[in-house]
């Protein structure tokens, strides 16, 4: 049974998936979405750009469907009909208008050792461009625990997650296999990855499409939890803080990780975790294309985080996706609530500070995305 057979034949139109959607208000997009996929029509790309692919709606389906599952195959339709545009190539590694490239043209880009060892660490391009932060608080912690490593960065070891969620599966074949190749030539026994998106593409596609990996795949969250589990990391400075933990989408719902990152917040300190479990986490607005198409709305978004961790009494968020940190950071340069990737706050919990920069990220990445893109207006109040 096709998808859009066992869609129309299973989904009883209780409109539970609009509840939950930050996109999306009118069920009728399903009928124009069953109608292109079946060839009988054709359908505005608006409809299909702007859905975040957080999977809120398919979590709240009681089939478990959702508007998700038939975005995914529609994009990749729409871009085998229209072609792949800017806003689809700044994500792949080989385009001259790729985003990262950009941004490492226009700034520097910290080396880390590269040489053979047990664990390799994949920042993705996102810590390895953009949140920086990200990739020097994990390398630095590694340091702490004494951990034989590597670390594999740099767009050319691109794993093409993004991409594909843009319709274009291109990258994913073109640098898989290498990058699998790469991990096993240094000796890995483990892979760390920085990005949900990474840790999606080598822990689910990668098996799927180039057989099974032959070492361990773990979520940099879950890596940090094993380490101050096995007493290789120990936070002893006190940080008193009220902490609001942001699930990122493609971690949580699409991958099932949600404890760990939650684990290690209540090993530290004086710190009070204000959300035991990852209900009514919602999306920080920044994926599935939305941030460069719909700027000022990917924003709103993400502001809504803020009012849950009001409500919360909470004076800090922490994550642990590069593109929810840099839409947050972006949606709260006005507000009390200061913003912290999970290896940074646990890095001061184990009295490691690293300075960041956030005011000149965001002028690097929104200059960068104006460089890369026709069209591109930063968001108001910028």
């Amino acid at each position: 049974m096709g998808i859009v057979e066992k869609h129309r034949s299973e989904c009883k139109k209780c409109g539970q998936c609009l509840k939950v959607c930050p996109r999306y208000n009118d069920l009728s997009l399903l009928n124009r979405l069953y109608g292109y996929l079946e060839g009988n029509s054709d359908i505005d790309d608006g409809s299909l750009m702007r859905c975040l692919t957080c999977g809120l709606c398919t979590n709240a389906c009681p089939a478990g469907l959702g508007i998700k599952k038939l975005i995914s195959p529609a994009r990749q339709k729409w871009v085998s009909e229209h072609g792949l545009t800017d806003r689809q190539t700044m994500v792949d590694p080989e385009a001259e208008n790729n985003l990262f490239k950009k941004i490492a043209e226009l700034d520097g880009t910290p080396i880390y050792k590269e040489s053979s060892g047990s664990v390799v660490y994949f920042p993705g391009c996102a810590g390895t461009y953009i949140n920086k932060i990200m990739a020097q608080a994990t390398v630095a912690l590694l340091d702490k625990a004494a951990v034989d490593y590597s670390v594999l960065s740099g767009v050319e070891y691109c794993c093409g997650a993004v991409s594909a969620g843009s319709g274009d599966p291109g990258p994913i074949h073109r640098n898989g296999k290498r990058n699998i190749e790469e991990i096993r030539k240094r000796g890995a026994k483990t892979l760390i990855t920085a990005c949900p998106g990474c840790f999606k593409a080598f822990k689910d596609i990668y098996p799927r499409v180039f057989g099974k990996l032959n070492f361990q795949v773990l979520h940099v969250s879950q890596y940090l939890e094993l380490l101050i589990r096995e007493g290789k990391l120990i936070p002893e400075a006190v940080l008193k803080h009220k902490v609001f933990y942001h699930d990122p989408c493609h971690l949580t719902r699409a991958m099932g990780v949600y404890q760990e990152a939650r684990d290690v917040l209540e090993q530290i300190p004086g710190t009070e975790l204000a959300n035991g479990t990852p209900q009514n986490s919602a999306c920080c607005g920044f994926g599935g294309g939305v941030r460069v198409n719909y700027p000022s709305e990917s924003l709103d978004v993400a502001s809504d985080r803020y009012r849950v961790a009001e409500k919360l009494s909470c004076d800090i968020i922490i994550t642990n996706c590069g593109g929810c940190m840099q839409n947050l950071i972006e949606a709260g340069q006005d507000e009390k609530i200061k913003i912290f990737d999970l290896a940074e706050y646990l890095s001061l919990a184990c009295g490691i500070k690293i300075e960041r920069e956030d005011s000149r990220m965001l002028e690097l990445v929104n200059r960068a995305y104006k460089l890369c893109i026709s069209g591109y207006e930063e968001p108001e109040g910028l």
